[in-house]
């Protein structure tokens, strides 16, 4: 049996949509959720625990990490056994946030994988092409999956079968960002059967121009046209209806001016300050986060987050 090293896998979350890049953009955060693999002969079944030694919040067949390592060796190494393993995790990520909580371990998984596969058989590795495209493919969702493994902001798209096609960009320095996280959770699933089946053609020029504004952000750097590509009709408007508990302070936002959009399908809220307004606005944003989400009876964090810009990181021990 080959001696397979402790490996230590670090991923980000993620903010996926951001506004109008409904399933198309997404960016990294500097939150990440941790993950210690050891394998040794002694080792004959896979076993996950938290770190911390509190019980795991989800079931065995719930942990996507074994289901995307398992599924690696389905996809690229059929004839091999898949060496169990025992995990210990750390997990900053919130599940049914909106932050990535089921990318990360997606993207640990199969990063896990293909390590393992590396020194077991490296001849038959798959290319970094055909490693992006399983890893676009496995949730559905490669503008939450790509930007855990690359890091920062990614646009990713791939439609009737083709490839995944993807671009990558620094989010700028200029823009600070915040997290709210209400203490309620939100499935993707139940959340995507609140959307439309079909939209407005109005509806969808407008946020083809708002992903448009994005671009023009990311290389400009001008905070204005960041409120602006912000705007989303497609997804928005129908997670954070008048009933939601989140309408109060996202109507509030908008009336100040602050950018915001739902992180994910939510209920957590990326929030945007121009840098340099930091010292002027920050106070009075946690003030009426505060107000608004104690006055609703919503148990909340708010944190303010930077963006990361490395992606996965794999350290061997």
């Amino acid at each position: 049996m080959v001696r397979l090293p402790k490996i230590l896998i670090q991923v980000p979350g993620t903010s996926a949509n951001l506004g109008p890049g409904f399933d198309l953009m997404g960016l990294a955060l500097g939150i990440h959720n941790e993950f210690e693999f050891q394998f040794s002969k002694e080792i004959t079944e896979t076993k996950t625990e938290l770190k911390n030694g509190n019980p795991l919040p989800f079931t065995k067949k719930e942990d996507l990490v074994e289901e995307a390592y398992r599924s690696y060796f389905s996809k690229f190494a059929p004839k091999l056994i898949a060496p169990p393993y025992h995990c210990k995790m750390t997990l900053s990520l919130p599940l049914k946030g909106g932050l990535g909580s089921s990318a990360s371990a997606i993207v640990a998984g199969l990063s896990l994988a293909r390590e393992v596969h590396k020194r077991l058989e490296k001849e038959s590795v798959p290319s970094e092409q055909e490693f992006t495209q399983f890893l676009a493919e496995f949730e559905g969702h490669p503008d939450n999956t790509l930007p855990a493994y690359l890091g920062g902001f990614v646009f990713a798209y791939s439609t009737f079968g083709e490839p995944i096609r993807y671009f990558r960009k620094k989010f700028p320095s200029s823009v600070a960002m915040f997290i709210l996280t209400p203490e309620f959770a939100v499935s993707t699933e139940e959340s995507r059967k609140t959307l439309p089946k079909n939209y407005v053609t109005a509806d969808v020029i407008f946020n083809l121009s708002r992903i448009g504004a994005w671009m023009h952000f990311l290389d400009k750097r001008k905070f204005g046209d960041l409120l602006v590509g912000l705007e989303d009709k497609m997804h928005t408007p129908y997670r954070i209806p008048s009933s939601s508990p989140l309408f109060p302070l996202a109507d509030t936002l908008k009336q100040e001016g602050i950018g915001y959009c739902l992180s994910g399908s939510g209920p957590s809220l990326l929030i945007f300050l121009e840098r340099k307004t930091l010292k002027s606005k920050q106070i009075e944003l946690e003030k009426k986060v505060t107000q608004v989400m104690t006055g609703a009876g919503i148990p909340f964090q708010f944190r303010r987050v930077k963006p990361d810009g490395i992606g996965v990181r794999i350290q061997f021990k």
